[in-house]
Formats: structure tokens, sequence, C-alpha cells
């Protein structure tokens, strides 16, 4: 049953091949990757989403890894083929899937973990999970946990950052959840793609003020240790993610 509502929506969907190198921007910002399931995939199609992203001009370049019925379980594989050395924010809209398969009640925080080991340390923003009101209860109470699971999980990674889908969308009118209780409708996409760009604009603005002092005190910290040493080569600070 689980298999058959992750693959109510279908829309068109690309190979995910390797994206070419991007240089850095002058805001110490390069790629940004969005790892997604069917709501991705929906909120792309319908919504703009990487157009709407791309205009933010804060990453100069956008890609998004999405496909209907993916777990999170899966974004650690994911990760380790499409982290490229230029990615300096993930995105992650996953969990959804998991709720509806996963019964356990150590699964999110084994998941969350599981995921957030293969970041690199690097920013991440993860989009969490809200099922239909009138959908099934055991999905709901699961989902209602998955997110408590993230809200912990920032104790233990400290680059993690929420975007709290589940409290802000509020279903009404032609913006609402299908029949199944987990997809949207056009309108329903359309409110989740501008939810996702205004909680990317922020993040951005935190990202790249993270970025801007982290390469502000490393320059200071090589430039007094340049000053004190005896090699005369010099080697332009670099930060680490």
């Amino acid at each position: 049953m689980g298999a058959l509502c992750v693959s109510a929506f279908v829309a068109p969907q690309l190979s995910q091949a390797a994206p070419p190198p991007v240089s850095i921007s002058p805001n110490g910002q390069g790629r940004l990757l969005i790892i997604g399931d069917s709501l991705s995939v929906g909120t792309d199609y319908f919504g703009k989403l990487q157009t709407r992203i791309e205009r933010l001009a804060i990453w100069p370049s956008v890609f998004i890894d999405d496909k209907s019925g993916r777990k999170a379980s899966l974004a650690a594989p994911i990760l380790e083929k499409q982290l490229t050395a230029d990615t300096t924010a993930i995105v992650i809209a996953l969990g959804t899937n998991d709720m509806i398969s996963r019964t356990e009640s150590w699964y999110p925080q084994y998941v969350i973990d599981l995921v957030m080991a293969k970041t690199r340390n690097l920013p991440v923003l993860w989009v969490n999970t809200e099922f239909s009101a009138l959908g099934r209860r055991d999905w709901i109470s699961r989902s209602v946990r998955f997110n408590r699971a993230l809200v912990k999980a920032q104790a233990r990674w400290p680059q993690l950052r929420i975007a709290d889908w589940n409290t802000s969308f509020v279903p009404k009118a032609a913006s609402r959840f299908i029949a199944d209780g987990v997809h949207l409708t056009v309108s329903g996409y359309k409110t989740r793609a501008t939810f996702t760009v205004n909680a990317l604009r922020t993040y951005g603005r935190q990202v790249v003020d993270a970025s801007t002092t982290s390469t502000t005190t490393t320059s200071t910290t090589s430039t007094s240790t340049t000053t004190t040493s005896t090699s005369t080569s010099t080697v332009p600070p670099t930060t680490t993610p």
C-alpha cells in the first residue's frame, strides 16, 4: 500500500548525471545540492522550484536530485555520488516514504544520523514531514516522531537547520493534499515551492554569513602565522567545510 501511495504522482524525470564543476562566487558559495522524493518532483515541476532558487542569486549552481518513492535512507549513497568539491550547501527533503513503511521507534534517529554522517559537515537544511490530518493516523504519528527526531538531531549536528513545512503548510481551498493524504494538488505544490524558496532565502543568508565569518577568521589567522614564519611561500587562506 505504501508503494502505491508514494508513486501516486508521476512527472517527467531526467536522469541525474554528475553536474559540471562551478566557480565559487564572491559570497563564498558554489553548488546547492537538493535531494528529494516525489514531493520535490512535484514542487519543481509545478512550482518551478529550481528557476526560483536560481533567481535568489545566492548559489551560482542549483542541482536537484529527486525521485518518486525515495526514502531518506537512500540519501547517504546519493550524497557520496553527488557531493562535489564545489558543493557548499545541502537541502534534504526526505522522510515521508520512510514514515509510511518504517514503524520502528528507533528508525528516525538512525536514518537522520546516517544521512548527516555523509554531508562532510556542510550546512544542511532539512524539510520536515507532513501528512494530511484526514489521512492515516499511524502515518501522522510516525511523522510527528520523525520531526521530533530532527529537532533533537540538531544537538548532534550543529550544521543542521530545519525548514518547518509541517507547521507552515495549512491546507485550504485549492492548496491541499490529494486523496492519498501524502501528495499535493497543483496549487499545493506551488505553495510548497514558495515555502521552500523563502526558507532558502533565510538559510542562504545564514550560510553566507557563516562562510564570510569563517573566511575572515581564517584569513586573519593565516596572515598572523605568515608574519612569524620563515617560509617565503604564500598560500591563499582556505576554509574547511
